[in-house]
């Protein structure tokens, strides 16, 4: 393995992060760790290696790309810790980027978790990053070690659509019981928890829409000379794309159902809204009339005949009641309540 050291402060000496490098000897038949400053192009027939640079400085990133003569532009995407799913070529080497998912659930979107692949039939070069430990994605070595450069690159697909698939899962069950949830309490707190999985699924759709296009784009493009239809077979390639078109959907079809929960709970609310408007304009229709005749009689003036008049209160107040009783028995007969 290749080790840089760095001198620090006190006088001693700190190991930066290093290359990780298995490589097999076709002579020896077998893997063997290997250090980088050892290898030399051409590389020997049947001899393979795969390259972690996860945790190798800038500079060495930058060594080994330019030993392998990639291209600057593809050297550029493949070092970038935030980029597009996309697939492109450079000198025989394959350039696949893929976004999986880290968090354990979809309640938070930690960030995006990005695995960068550049491979042909000899070498892997591969990159990851991710906001949070992601093993599941991040295969080591011992799992792909019987397999050959394109079996690799097939698991990590596999890895990345995976790391969806079982939460995906999971949360049709979780989905459910917030639905029952809502219909029996729905409440401003779970409100706010739909739509916090609205807005993570709105970024995890983004995602799996480019990764379903780069496996579409390859399985239908008419140019059968392409290098990755040359390194798979097209059962294998159909596998990819509707691992991830059968993700997509599964993410628009929750999404979806999230929408109609707020949809939902926002016309329930509006409803009530209206029941409780509608009690009040009531009573506003009722007490309207009363309180003209209050005020009425609430004058000051001198000379109003109504004042002098021995049943003048009573008469008021039944002519009030008569009035309420009035409106009431009419919104009934309309039914307005």
């Amino acid at each position: 393995m290749l080790r840089t050291v760095f001198a620090v402060s006190d006088g001693q000496q700190s190991e930066a992060p290093m290359i990780e490098l298995h490589q097999y000897c076709p002579e020896q038949q077998q893997w063997q760790i290997g250090d980088f400053a050892t290898v030399r192009l051409p590389l020997l027939q049947g001899s393979r290696f795969w390259i972690n640079l996860t945790d190798a400085t800038a500079l060495e990133q930058q060594q080994v790309l330019e030993l392998f003569r990639i291209h600057p532009v593809i050297a550029e995407d493949f070092l970038r810790d935030r980029h597009p799913p996309k697939l492109d070529t450079s000198n025989s080497f394959q350039l696949l980027i893929l976004r999986g998912f880290a968090a354990t659930d979809f309640s938070d979107y930690p960030g995006h978790c990005q695995l960068n692949l550049l491979f042909n039939e000899q070498v892997m070069l591969m990159k990851f990053y991710s906001p949070q430990p992601a093993p599941h994605i991040l295969l080591p070595f011992s799992a792909l070690k019987g397999l050959e450069t394109k079996g690799w690159a097939k698991q990590y697909i596999h890895a990345v659509a995976a790391s969806y698939l079982h939460k995906l899962i999971q949360f049709e069950e979780d989905l459910g019981e917030l639905e029952d949830a809502m219909q029996s309490n729905g409440n401003d707190q779970r409100m706010a928890q739909i739509m916090k999985f609205r807005s993570v699924f709105r970024k995890i759709d983004r995602n799996l829409a480019y990764q379903k296009e780069i496996f579409a784009d390859l399985l239908y493009e008419e140019d059968d000379s392409h290098p990755f239809r040359l390194l798979f077979e097209g059962v294998e390639l159909r596998d990819f794309y509707e691992k991830f078109e059968r993700l997509h959907s599964m993410v628009q079809m929750y999404y979806d159902q999230l929408s109609d929960l707020v949809d939902g709970y926002m016309s329930t609310s509006s409803h009530q809204i209206n029941e409780k408007m509608k009690v009040l304009t009531i009573l506003t229709a009722v007490f309207v009339p009363l309180t003209f005749i209050a005020g009425v009689y609430g004058m000051n003036f001198k000379y109003m005949p109504e004042l002098e008049t021995q049943w003048g209160y009573h008469l008021t107040l039944a002519v009030m009641l008569g009035v309420a009783i009035g409106l009431l028995v009419w919104f009934k007969v309309r039914r307005w309540w």
